[in-house]
């Protein structure tokens, strides 16, 4: 095809307005499950359960919980279990958002195996 050719041109600049209110529909669609689940927590542990970590949808800790057990340890250790316990917070956090991410793709007929730009 002739990229002089005007229905080249006219195809380009509708694929090309078409790809961007998709990404503004993704866009606006991760805002609203942001805003939907603001509330919402999903917890990460470590230690045996001497630390949880509450980790809200937006990625943001929420509440930390420790067991009085946990004092008992080198203030090392203290420190890595937290470290773990919110790390596994965030993890569980993202694949939640990433998960009704999927949903919405699926509902605006994209392929659900493709990279998101709210992915990793």
């Amino acid at each position: 095809m002739d990229p002089k050719d005007n229905d080249f041109q006219e195809m380009m600049a509708n694929f090309l307005q078409n790809a961007q209110k998709m990404q503004e529909g993704l866009r606006k669609a991760y805002h609203d499950i942001a805003e939907k689940n603001k509330n919402k927590t999903v917890t990460g542990k470590a230690g045996g359960d001497l630390v949880i970590a509450h980790v809200s949808l937006s990625i943001q800790v929420a509440r930390l919980e420790l067991k009085p057990e946990i004092f008992q340890e080198k203030l090392e250790v203290i420190g890595e279990l937290i470290t773990a316990a919110i790390n596994q917070g965030i993890v569980a956090a993202q694949e939640a958002v990433k998960k009704e991410m999927v949903e919405v793709a699926k509902k605006m007929g994209l392929p659900t195996d493709a990279p998101l730009p709210f992915s990793k």
